[in-house]
């Protein structure tokens, strides 16, 4: 079972003018920016010229590289897209499109860890709480913070790897989950390791996190999730809603996981995240997402800083913080779910937003994030500088 939230792998300047006297740009300020032979400016930023022509050759052979149905991959700068391109099929004789909805998976995480840094930052916890004041009916609650929840370093076992948990899970892949089945198999394990202790991913971690949310804003977890992440990012294509239903159109996906080559679109995600943060959305949407994460639009610089910064190690080239990986500055997550690949990254110092999206053809094992792979190689074209790798 792949997991979807499996690790791998953000400046508005002001011109103050005297009154009356004008705001007149000096000659340094209004001409474009002087970038080396080959590279031209984007919002600031040199890139190679043929970004746009390279990312598109890189999603077309993905295809037969990796054995896909369809990919996708879209490249901004500093808000402003460079290239958006999709290949292959949604299903057999429907062409991908970048306009078709997907389930988003991990993308989904750090609009949770934001929304607990909001509450931060409006004084209503603090990240050093013990989750006993909200759940003392939990295993450990009282040794186990916000923070490690956040940063995934509780301790608590990861649910998706109980045995029992993936024989159902497979034998009716279309099973809608609650919260309370969830945790309660992670809470009946004992610990993987002492809380705060170090990276032990596990899904449980999301859905305490999204109960535990809910209640401090005394809301559902949906209406807190559109109310003060999506509308206010303008994440318009973006949804979550508490079933399995995506918006048209529907980017398709399929899967081996069963032993057999399915369209696994509409199996059920409630076990993937808490109610509420289970979500569909679109290449653009998360393009903007990834770039306002990095940003740390919705949250006061000292909470941004907290939640990109490195907490605990996922291997040698890759770092945890609160809801994102960190890999040489690169901020990412890198959903995979029932035949559904994806990846996002934003490198804060050149503003630079990737996101690419795959789906599952015959002969892809589904081991490995395609879409990764696909995603670094486009990230080190655009920025050779800063490298990225799949591992």
């Amino acid at each position: 079972m792949r997991r979807p939230g499996t690790v791998t792998l953000m400046c508005l300047q002001l011109l103050l003018c005297a009154p009356l006297a004008g705001c007149v740009a000096s000659e340094a300020e209004s001409a474009p920016k002087a970038c080396p032979s080959g590279q031209i400016a984007e919002g600031g930023t040199c890139i190679p010229a043929g970004t746009s022509d390279f990312t598109k050759k890189q999603v077309e052979d993905s295809l037969k590289k990796y054995k896909l149905t369809a990919a996708m991959a879209g490249v901004w700068v500093d808000g402003r897209r460079v290239s958006t391109v999709a290949s292959g099929e949604s299903m057999t004789g429907v062409p991908v499109s970048t306009d078709m909805h997907f389930r988003i998976g991990a993308v989904a995480i750090p609009y949770l860890t934001t929304e607990l840094l909001k509450l931060v930052d409006e004084g209503k916890l603090k990240l050093s709480d013990k989750i006993s004041r909200w759940r003392p009916d939990l295993p450990h609650a009282d040794e186990i913070t916000l923070k490690m929840l956040a940063s995934t370093t509780s301790g608590y076992s990861d649910y998706v790897q109980d045995r029992k948990f993936l024989a159902d899970l497979y034998k009716n892949p279309f099973r809608h989950w609650t919260a309370e089945e969830l945790v309660k198999i992670s809470a009946s394990k004992p610990l993987v390791k002492p809380p705060g202790s170090g990276f032990a991913y596990s899904h449980a971690n999301w859905v305490i996190l999204g109960d535990i949310i809910s209640q401090v804003e005394k809301k559902p977890l949906a209406e807190v999730m559109r109310n003060e992440i999506l509308k206010p990012l303008g994440l318009t294509q973006t949804e979550n809603p508490s079933t399995a239903e995506i918006t048209p159109p529907v980017l398709h996906a399929f899967d081996n996981e069963r032993r057999v080559f399915e369209d696994a679109t509409y199996w059920d995600p409630s076990w993937t995240l808490a109610p509420g943060a289970v979500m569909t959305g679109t290449l653009e949407d998360l393009g903007k997402s990834v770039t306002a994460l990095g940003e740390g639009k919705l949250l006061t610089p000292e909470s941004h800083k907290e939640q990109i910064t490195p907490v605990s190690k996922v291997s040698p080239n890759t770092s945890y913080a609160l809801g994102v990986a960190v890999q040489n500055t690169w901020l990412l997550q890198n959903p995979s779910f029932a035949g559904y690949q994806a990846t996002v990254a934003y490198l804060p110092s050149k503003k630079i937003a990737i996101v690419t999206v795959a789906t599952q053809g015959i002969g892809n094992s589904g081991t490995e994030n395609s879409s990764t792979e696909l995603l670094v190689s486009i990230a080190n074209h655009v920025a050779p500088d800063t490298p990225l790798s799949a591992t």
